[in-house]
């Protein structure tokens, strides 16, 4: 009998793009089948705002990584971020009532249920339960207490909320598009299992996502997430600034940003120049190059001055022993990496997806980090080694999915 295929499928929903991607899991080893990337229509921010459209930009980004692996895709983990985005850290305890004093699951499980034992605004629900650490009669840093003795168990959870209406939103639109949610996955935390080394989570380390609208933030220390947070400014408002300030057409203002832009103005000399199409007219000018970078300097340097706060904030700068990674397509800005370093007087490196894919693989690039997380994510969840997602989503086989099926099939044998 022929081994049954075992294929993840994982959706990064994005404020500027959709990115599907669809794997075969192989023992270990997670390969690549099939990539669709889509513009990302109807989200801003990562909310929907327009659920028509951003359906429609699903589907185009499924299409293309099901004709790409020549499968089809039924079932998928689905990224979820947004200014909504909360985080706690919070612990419970619970007496040991297994035999022989022995912790079991089910210890494990009313130490959780105590930890969650707080108001949670009504429009909020927990979207993760991620252990920290447990602690066994005194005893701190155990990582998995079963079957050892003791009589108080505690443990320190880092609990994720986001709105639910937000989530409910990306949900169905995910449905609509014919597709069952697996579960939904805070960006970040997608991004780190594809771009953090288990030294890095357990040395200290920061990794910030930079997405179109958002800049997504995650400090891991003792192998173990310890905050998350979001900040509201991305690279799509990078390229509306270039716009306003020169005057010029959004698409033009976006390759600018690629491909002229660099975060330390003073590196330009003041006699480079470069031609730029005024909105509205096309008439082309020519402009200060260094006039560009100052404009991305200023916005860089106010999400870097943000990150700063969020940093002094957690009071974590001592235990950055690997300093942070930047990711995301926003993090490719000329200089960004060195004016990090600067900002945050610590070492800063670039992150790729180096868990999933080799260098030389067509995906190995910042900007599908968080797609290519959620494969790692999905195969950490058939282990059992990520807590699951708190939310349970509804795995009812939505409207349009058997007629994808059908048709899919359809191609094949026609």
């Amino acid at each position: 009998m022929a081994k049954k295929r075992r294929l993840l499928a994982g959706i990064d929903v994005g404020t500027t793009k959709i990115c599907a991607t669809i794997a075969e899991l192989d023992d270990k080893n997670i390969e690549i089948l099939g990539t669709g990337l889509s513009p990302s229509r109807g989200l801003s921010k990562g909310i929907v705002v327009n659920l028509s459209e951003t359906i429609e930009s699903v589907r185009d980004s499924l299409e293309q990584a099901e004709k790409q692996s020549d499968t089809v895709v039924e079932s998928a983990f689905v990224s979820v971020g947004g200014t909504f985005l909360r985080s706690v850290n919070s612990s419970g305890r619970t007496e040991v009532k297994g035999k022989n004093g022995e912790v079991t699951l089910e210890d494990i499980g009313r130490a959780v249920a105590d930890a969650q034992r707080f108001d949670i605004p009504e429009e909020y629900e927990i979207i993760h339960v991620l252990t920290q650490s447990f602690k066994l009669d005194g005893h701190n840093g155990i990582i998995n207490p079963v079957g050892m003795t003791g009589r108080n168990l505690s443990v320190n959870l880092h609990l994720v909320l986001n709105a639910a209406a937000v989530v409910q939103n990306i949900v169905n639109a995910i449905n609509k598009a014919g597709v069952v949610v697996n579960g939904v996955v805070m960006q970040q935390l997608a991004s780190a299992e594809a771009v953090l080394t288990e030294d890095e989570k357990e040395l200290g380390t920061i990794l910030v996502d930079i997405g179109g609208g958002t800049t997504d933030v995650a400090a891991y220390v003792q192998g173990s997430i310890r905050h998350s947070q979001v900040i509201p400014m991305g690279g799509s408002l990078i390229t509306k600034d270039i716009a306003i300030g020169l005057k010029a057409p959004l698409d033009e203002a976006e390759e600018l940003k690629r491909h002229m832009a660099n975060v330390f103005p003073e590196s330009v000399p003041e006699e480079e120049i470069i031609e730029v199409g005024e909105v509205g007219t096309g008439h082309q000018r020519t402009m200060s190059r260094r006039m560009l970078c100052e404009i991305v300097q200023a916005r860089c340097d106010e999400i870097l001055t943000a990150l700063r706060k969020i940093i002094k904030r957690m009071g974590v700068q001592s235990d950055l022993l690997t300093g942070v990674v930047l990711t995301g397509g926003g993090s490719l800005l000329d200089g960004l990496v060195e004016r990090t370093e600067q900002f945050l007087e610590v070492p800063v490196r670039l992150g790729y997806p180096i868990n999933i894919v080799t260098p030389d693989h067509e995906t190995y690039h910042p900007a599908f980090s968080t797609g290519l997380g959620l494969l790692k994510y999905a195969q950490n969840i058939q282990g059992e080694q990520v807590a699951r997602a708190a939310r349970k989503i509804t795995a009812s086989r939505p409207r349009g999915a058997s007629e994808r099926v059908k048709n899919w099939i359809f191609e094949k044998i026609s």
